[in-house]
């Protein structure tokens, strides 16, 4: 089915031709489109132009190509009013970064306009969500938090107002307070990449990951699995394809500082989020109270070999604290441990990382 999410276009200067005035753009989803919703007297209509897939638009010279096109095809628009906001619209539905190409443009027209005129739509993340548009919840608290990472679409928006009315793809309807808690889920045909943001959702395991924004740092194809780097912690999380919401860019906030330095380290050296509830292998987070096996162990080669009990985990410096079988506790790096067995109950709050430089005085790290 269509999805279509409108983009106003007030502020945009009277359409030449026939009595003709832009109202809006109406950006299509599924397959790619745009609409031009035209009002002509007392008669309002919508004039649709189709767009490309995703896989035949490649760069940003691609989208020029694309507006261009769009605008010698109806005389109603023009480059000087209408090819800055456009670009910025087709940016976002092929989840580019367009920004620099239309300032650039609006600085060309206004530099040839006697009246400085062109103008740009609105790009922040109130104007995008319209009625109609798919959306992902994030960040709500009891007794909504159930649906952190879930999907369905908006009914009503009001986000002058902060408040807004969610159709969930499970059914029932969500009603939602805070413009911070609702973010734009990217077309269904725009494929997982590096860089792109993302939601996580779905996880049974560590519920509390779900609706968790990030941004996909490495892929494994041949695991269908993604590195992705949470934008409030900065902590690395290895999650399952299936569950990763992709979301519009513009919803994301600034990157977080990285936790540690060994969070620069790579996927080996962390622990994932895994939405398969009876999944915990050994490219896993381990559960506190799981027994390990030490390995690859070089400074300490005595060690390898023995087994012990998962203490705690700290996943911002990715080591794990663990309890030999002669009382003594140390720390060790996870790529230095294999599962033996899970743990028979996981306790609560199991997998929260410690605070930077919260390791006990009495640890000896491996």
């Amino acid at each position: 089915s269509s999805t279509l999410c409108q983009h106003s276009a007030a502020g945009l200067p009277p359409s030449p031709g026939m009595g003709r005035k832009l109202k809006r753009f109406l950006l299509q989803y599924d397959p790619p489109g745009i609409g031009l919703e035209v009002a002509e007297g007392d008669e309002v209509k919508v004039v649709h132009k189709d767009l490309p897939p995703a896989s035949q638009i490649r760069s940003t010279e691609d989208i020029l190509t694309e507006v261009d096109r769009i605008i010698e095809e109806d005389d109603m628009l023009t480059k000087k009013r209408h090819k800055p906001a456009m670009i910025v619209l087709l940016g976002r539905l092929y989840q580019m970064d367009v920004d620099t190409i239309a300032n650039n443009q609006t600085d060309d027209e206004a530099a040839n306009s006697p009246k400085g005129g062109a103008a740009v739509a609105d790009s922040s993340p109130a104007s995008l969500l319209q009625e109609g548009c798919t959306v992902c919840l994030t960040g709500l608290q009891a007794p909504l938090a159930v649906h952190n990472g879930e999907l369905g679409v908006l009914t009503k928006s009001r986000p002058e107002k902060g408040k807004f009315e969610v159709q969930m793809n499970g059914g029932g309807e969500v009603k939602v307070k805070g413009i911070e808690h609702v973010v734009l889920c990217a077309p269904k045909q725009m494929p997982l990449a590096v860089g792109v943001g993302v939601v996580i959702r779905g996880l049974r395991n560590h519920t509390e990951l779900n609706g968790c924004l990030g941004r996909v740092v490495e892929c494994h194809e041949e695991t269908h699995r993604f590195e992705v780097r949470a934008t409030e912690s900065g902590q690395l999380f290895r999650v399952k394809q299936e569950n990763l919401v992709h979301i519009d860019h513009t919803f994301l906030p600034p990157a977080a500082p990285k936790a540690s330095a060994a969070s620069a380290m790579g996927a080996s050296t962390h622990g994932s989020a895994d939405g398969s509830p009876d999944r915990q292998g050994e490219d896993d987070l381990f559960e506190v109270g799981a027994k390990v096996e030490l390995q690859g162990l070089k400074t300490a080669m005595a060690y390898n070999g023995q087994q012990a009990e998962v203490l705690s985990v700290d996943r911002a410096r990715s080591r794990y604290e663990i309890k030999l079988t002669d009382g003594s506790v140390k720390t060790i790096r996870s790529e230095n441990v294999k599962l033996v067995s899970k743990a028979n109950k996981s306790p609560r709050g199991v997998h929260r990382a410690r605070k930077e430089g919260g390791t006990k005085a009495a640890d000896r790290g491996m």
